[in-house]
């Protein structure tokens, strides 16, 4: 007696057109100071113009809290996850990576 096996017919979704999204210029690194937004401070931060130090891989990591962002290698981030990120190249929680949890 032979096996008869079902064909399986692949159907194919039709692809959606890539959604672009616009971001505004307030998120860019780089941005000038008096171009961002005044947000309530959190408290595990320290005050603006303290520096928050971090050995990593060896070099020495230093970010100055400003008081509207915070400042790494003469660029001006809105966030300190942002500055994490940028250093370690992934997604990573900036208290977390500086140390900054309660």
């Amino acid at each position: 007696m032979k096996k008869t096996t079902k064909k399986s017919t692949q159907k194919t979704k039709p692809t959606k057109p890539a959604v672009l999204r616009v971001v505004s210029s307030i998120t860019t690194e780089g941005t000038p100071l008096e171009n961002l937004p005044i947000r309530p401070r959190d408290n595990r931060l320290p005050a603006p113009g303290n520096i928050i130090t971090k050995t990593y891989r060896g070099k020495t990591i230093e970010v100055k809290v400003l008081e509207n962002g915070f400042e790494y290698e003469g660029k001006i981030f809105k966030s300190i996850s942002r500055v994490a990120m940028t250093i370690v190249k992934r997604p990573i929680s900036g208290y977390v990576f500086f140390g900054l949890t309660k």
